[in-house]
């Protein structure tokens, strides 16, 4: 009885370790898309629709496990990033847009997330006019001058700090059986406006940009096949954990804003309106939300910019190499947050609006990205026994067609007025 029990535990326990070993992509990737581009689209979507928003956050959470899955396989069986891999198979031409189109897209989050910094810092009594560039040199060159595995550990630590709005969303003791409630029961009418807002939640949590970086931080990470069905556990975990932020969230600013007829300008608006409900530690906890997803984000999306031109055009391109190995692989890491952090620093400059444009953008783009994966991932050449299943197919077309129509409707809604 004992050398059984003590198998049983040896058994499980190596398992654990396993996952642990592999655990970084998925969970960094997916909570990463709760930038502070992201924290802005929530914050708008809940301060506009309230917990009317939360009806897709479950098919939401689900759509993210299956890509990001799909994603991080691709690299694991093919030992190529997605870039690459469009590359080979769909030309430089193709390669050459694609990469234009990211690198806009991703430019545009990035400076919303620099923003984020930077409102965060107004908002705890610092001169971002020092400390933000301080800020943003400092990230980038602890970033050149580290390794993946220390880079990978700096990630969870700001990772930790994201339990800041859930610790925000309970002391502003909303209705939790609403709020519950509402994730599989719609609240409200299902309007033009009420989709352009949706199509943006999907697109800052299901990020075009996000699909590139799992498949090039899984390839970075060399995690081999054999532990593939670990990996996807990892995956599974981050598209919940970063949900269940998503949720928290949203409930939050439900609460604070949308309840009380409010209007905000920026996230760190909620953030300040929600302490004369929830308290002032209420508040300085969303801040602090707000600065970790502004550091997160725009270094992760910068990165992923950064990875995309080096397998796009053939160049070495890894957080394992020091700068003289892959000097344009850091030199493309620089030059956004050199451009993100000089726009952001003009004076009157308000990137809420522009979040929630650029994320719109972004959940516009994924039925393209769906593409990509799709084929590369049911090619047998490329992918052989480990191949998209049925029910993985299914999501992303389905998925592809209920973003166009719903994107199709929320544009014409608004050219007629609907």
């Amino acid at each position: 009885m004992y050398n059984t029990i003590k198998r049983f535990f040896k058994h499980w326990t190596t398992r654990f370790l396993f996952i642990m070993a592999l655990m970084g992509p998925g969970i960094i990737t997916a909570v990463a898309d709760n930038d502070a581009a992201g924290v802005s689209t929530y914050s708008l979507a809940a301060a506009t629709f309230g917990y009317q928003i939360l009806i897709i956050l479950i098919p939401m959470t689900l759509l993210l496990a299956v890509t990001q899955e799909i994603g991080a396989r691709i690299a694991i069986v093919a030992e190529k990033g997605l870039a690459d891999l469009i590359r080979e198979q769909f030309g430089v031409r193709v390669a050459i847009w694609m990469y234009g189109l990211l690198f806009f897209i991703n430019l545009v989050v990035i400076i919303t997330d620099v923003s984020g910094i930077k409102s965060a810092l107004v908002l705890f009594g610092f001169n971002p006019i020092v400390a933000l560039p301080f800020i943003i040199a400092g990230l980038y060159f602890f970033v050149m001058r580290t390794t993946y595995s220390t880079i990978e550990k700096f990630f969870f630590i700001l990772i930790g700090f994201y339990a800041t709005y859930i610790i925000s969303a309970f002391m502003a003791k909303p209705d939790w059986g609403l709020a519950t409630k509402s994730l599989f029961v719609p609240t409200g009418t299902i309007t033009p406006k009420f989709l352009y807002v949706a199509i943006a939640v999907i697109g800052t949590t299901i990020t075009a940009w996000g699909q590139f970086f799992i498949n090039s931080y899984v390839k970075d990470k060399r995690i081999s096949i054999e532990n593939i069905k670990y990996n996807k556990i990892e995956v599974y975990v981050g598209a919940f954990l970063t949900d269940a932020l998503t949720f928290f969230m949203i409930v939050a600013v439900a609460v604070a804003i949308f309840q009380n007829n409010l209007t905000i300008t920026s996230a760190a608006d909620a953030a300040m309106a929600i302490q004369p409900i929830a308290g002032n530690f209420a508040g300085v906890m969303l801040g602090v939300g707000l600065l970790i997803a502004g550091i997160l984000g725009c270094v992760i999306v910068a990165l992923t910019t950064a990875y995309a031109f080096s397998e796009f055009f053939g160049y070495s391109g890894s957080l394992d190499e020091d700068f003289r190995k892959s000097k344009l692989f850091y030199t493309t890491l620089l030059v956004q947050l050199v451009i993100a952090t000089a726009i952001v620093m003009l004076p009157q400059i308000s990137l809420f609006a522009i979040s929630l444009i650029a994320n719109f953008i972004n959940g516009l783009f994924l039925p393209v990205i769906f593409f990509f994966l799709y084929k590369i991932a049911n090619n047998e050449s490329v992918m052989g026994q480990y191949r998209n299943n049925h029910w993985q197919n299914f999501m992303l077309v389905s998925a592809s067609i209920v973003i166009m129509t719903a994107t199709s409707v929320s544009i014409i809604g608004s050219v007629m007025g609907w």
